[in-house]
């Protein structure tokens, strides 16, 4: 019943933005219209922020609905094995809200996008599990590699982690105009409780640079508004103590490794 009423939650915040957008299509056309994304991939292992979580194969799936810069959405891991005691159900849910926003002419930068979101996230089997996050993201899109910094506070349980990344896209264009190659690379630094979690006397229990995860993709555009393509994330363990604690984990090494398989739809 749980999460029923959060889905109905959810789905009662999209009809109303898609009601709002609507009514005032009638007016201002297009400029109104709202836009939905919808993604859909498999992967070899479910991996977040450079820490494997269940080391078999995963479908993800997300969709969203934005409009003026405020968005809306919900994303679910469904486990395909039963590692996790979920098999072919889904594992985890994300409910999630924001809003996000670019100033333009921003001297010396051009432009800056500045990312201000909620986060449920449903463990349903496991409610010890669930949170509620707040993030502020901000990104330049026009610098070079377009760096990017997100800042994410687990209010309930006063975990803090940051996340800082640079990304680059790179159409392939002697291969086909419809290929692009991309890749990013992120750092992800914790305090104490992300982590070691609660038990003071782990020696991960610290405030230290975690994880670097490295993703690389290639997408074909199968139309305007669709494209697929595989990608590969390979995460390292930067922190020593975080290496040992990733050893002696049945699932983790100090070198991830994920591939997968990714369809994405815009309209």
């Amino acid at each position: 019943m749980k999460n029923i009423g959060r889905i109905a939650w959810m789905l009662v915040a999209v009809l109303a933005l898609s009601g709002t957008a609507a009514f005032a299509q009638q007016d201002d056309g297009n400029e109104w219209r709202p836009q939905v994304d919808f993604t859909l991939d498999w992967s070899s292992r479910y991996i977040d922020l450079g820490e494997v979580l269940n080391p078999d194969p995963v479908g993800q799936a997300d969709l969203s609905l934005s409009l003026k810069g405020f968005y809306v959405g919900v994303w679910a891991c469904i486990d395909f094995t039963d590692v996790n005691d979920y098999h072919n159900e889904p594992e985890e849910w994300n409910y999630y809200l924001g809003y996000k926003y670019t100033f333009t002419d921003v001297p010396g930068v051009e432009s800056l996008t500045i990312d201000l979101g909620w986060t449920y996230c449903d463990c349903p089997r496991d409610a010890s599990a669930d949170s509620q996050e707040l993030h502020l993201g901000i990104q330049l899109e026009d610098v070079l590699l377009a760096p990017a910094v997100v800042v994410t506070w687990d209010y309930e349980d006063d975990i803090w982690w940051v996340e800082a990344g640079v990304s680059h896209e790179m159409p392939l264009e002697f291969i086909s105009e419809k290929l692009l190659f991309g890749a990013a690379l992120d750092l992800v630094w914790g305090n104490t409780r992300w982590n070691g979690g609660f038990d003071k006397g782990d020696d991960a229990y610290k405030n230290a640079l975690a994880t670097a995860a490295l993703t690389t993709e290639l997408t074909y555009q199968l139309t305007e508004n669709i494209s697929f393509g595989p990608y590969m994330i390979v995460a390292w363990a930067l922190d020593h103590d975080i290496r040992e604690k990733f050893r002696d984990d049945s699932i983790n090494n100090a070198c991830n490794f994920v591939w997968g398989i990714k369809l994405n739809m815009e309209f």
